[in-house]
């Protein structure tokens, strides 16, 4: 908590606390049952009797004496915010204390619920009703409906004006909740499946990327093609990224620094499905990493635990679980390493000499991290997860220059770290393992894509001999995913769940 809200809650005296107590998450507790009257004698009816002989069943009810009713106001006028959180809502105008904590977007019913006289609601029973579910329908105008794509309710720059989301686009928005959403950062699955969803609401552009990557993600899994809503998401998502980046100010509500990185790892692994999405990948891993850095600058209000140790925190426990690589090839990886090093010669051009200096750190991280798999699975893991850090040090031009596909040696070297990538699949799920699935494997296809077009583009090359190593890999992996047997070591290793399957992996499998 900031020390702007610190403040505003010792000062507020409006605010009320008691809306943020757990006892508003349990039913009211009742401490007394008013005993009803008796009825009167003479009347012909029996229940009088009944009354006498059963005097136990009407007794007052009392709790124990440490259980005590805590007086409050039932709140029944509510905005809608507090009545889906379930917690009761403080009713200040124009925003209540509780959404204002949390920014988010308090909306009361328009029009409050009347009560009626028995007598005129026995001749009213229709319009009550009409009316009654009117105003609980009803929203206020300046939000607009939860999924309206309006640029109130999603904010300027989305790219969603004028839009509205259809049946489909739920479906992957559901599978974005269920199965989709980033495990990274590592430790925060409950914040990408409770409060990213409430802020997309507000954001258009992150709502946009949860749904390229639910739709990504499905397209992979099922093998039905939803490539161009997919892109389509994607394409509006980027576009409304890049305006709220542009306006970024240091004092920000809460959600919009989470609103901005979520939607930066939400193109990130969306990119991983993707064929042709090698790219894309490399630069928004280098954004999550430039925008978390800004956040942890700025000290902005966020949802992600983002502290510099919490990763390594959460995943020392892990460690020693982690499963070794097979030592043949990385000692393969090794050789064919340390053949590349000749083809990045020194130069007196001093551009070139830049570049030289660029591609020579990303290969000098390749190596260490083969290095450090041939050690220790652990040290593999830590060495591996430092080469990401590479691409963010990197400066703008040189970032750029790396990703120019005319550029054969970083070409090469990222074919070695596709293939590198792929051979950390069963330790870095280690990073998820309540959600690693191997009947999920299907969606690694992207990823191989990727080397096979670089395989492609440096077929007419003097570098394609030094492809060997990265074509037994995607071979290997190829045969893992199609369910093949093989007749070498396995790269994914998919036995290693074999016995963890859950009931929606069987469901999913049928697909």
């Amino acid at each position: 908590m900031t020390l702007e809200l610190q403040t505003s809650l010792s000062t507020d005296s409006s605010l009320d606390n008691t809306s943020l107590g757990s006892w508003d998450f349990v039913p009211e507790l009742t401490t007394t049952a008013t005993e009803p009257a008796p009825p009167e004698r003479g009347n012909g009816n029996s229940n009088g009797d009944n009354w006498e002989r059963h005097p136990q069943a009407h007794r007052t009810r009392t709790l124990a004496p440490n259980l005590t009713r805590r007086s409050h106001k039932k709140s029944r006028g509510g905005c809608y915010s507090c009545k889906s959180r379930k917690i009761k809502c403080g009713e200040q105008k124009p925003a209540c204390g509780s959404c204002a904590i949390k920014g988010l977007n308090c909306t009361y019913p328009t029009e409050p619920v009347k009560r009626q006289s028995s007598s005129s609601a026995r001749g009213n029973d229709r319009t009550s009703t009409t009316s009654h579910t009117l105003a609980v329908l009803r929203r206020n105008p300046t939000t607009g409906p939860s999924f309206s794509a309006n640029e109130t309710a999603f904010g300027s720059g989305g790219g969603a004006e004028g839009r509205t989301f259809s049946m489909l686009d739920m479906r992957f928005f559901h599978h974005f909740l269920t199965i989709a959403y980033p495990h990274l950062p590592v430790g925060n699955d409950t914040v990408w499946v409770h409060e990213i969803p409430q802020f997309a609401e507000r954001h258009g552009y992150l709502m946009h990327a949860i749904l390229s990557l639910g739709a990504s993600h499905l397209s992979r899994l099922t093998g039905v093609d939803y490539r161009r809503e997919s892109l389509v998401h994607r394409g509006q998502a980027i576009a409304g990224l890049n305006q709220a980046l542009s306006q970024w100010q240091t004092a920000r509500r809460y959600g919009e620094s989470d609103a901005m990185l979520a939607a930066c790892y939400a193109l990130t692994f969306q990119a991983l499905y993707m064929g042709d999405g090698l790219a894309d990948f490399v630069t928004m891993v280098r954004g999550c990493a430039l925008t978390t850095e800004k956040i942890r600058h700025d000290n902005s209000p966020t949802a992600f635990n983002l502290q510099p140790d919490y990763h390594l925190e959460c995943m020392a426990p892990r460690l020693q679980q982690l499963p070794s690589v097979d030592p043949r090839l990385l000692e393969d990886a090794g050789r064919a390493l340390d053949e590349i090093r000749p083809y990045m010669s020194d130069t007196d051009d001093d551009n070139d000499r830049n570049d030289h200096d660029t591609e020579l750190d990303f290969h000098d991280a390749l190596v260490d991290a083969v290095a450090g798999l041939q050690a220790s699975p652990a040290s593999g893991y830590l060495q591996f997860i430092s080469i990401y850090g590479v691409w963010y040090e990197m400066p703008h031009d040189r970032f750029k220059t790396f990703l120019d596909p005319d550029n054969l040696v970083a070409q090469l070297l990222l074919a070695y770290f596709v293939c590198l990538q792929l051979l950390m699949v069963p330790l870095a799920a280690h990073e998820w393992p309540h959600r690693a699935d191997i009947l999920r494997v299907r969606v690694l296809s992207g990823t191989v894509e990727w080397a096979e077009a670089i395989f492609d583009r440096l077929e007419a090359s003097d570098l394609r001999g030094l492809l060997d190593w990265p074509r037994e890999i995607i071979a290997i992996v190829r045969a893992e995913i199609n369910g093949q047997v093989l007749q070498s070591t396995p790269v994914l290793q998919l036995h290693l769940a074999e016995n963890n399957l859950s009931p929606q992996s069987t469901v999913l499998m049928a697909l």
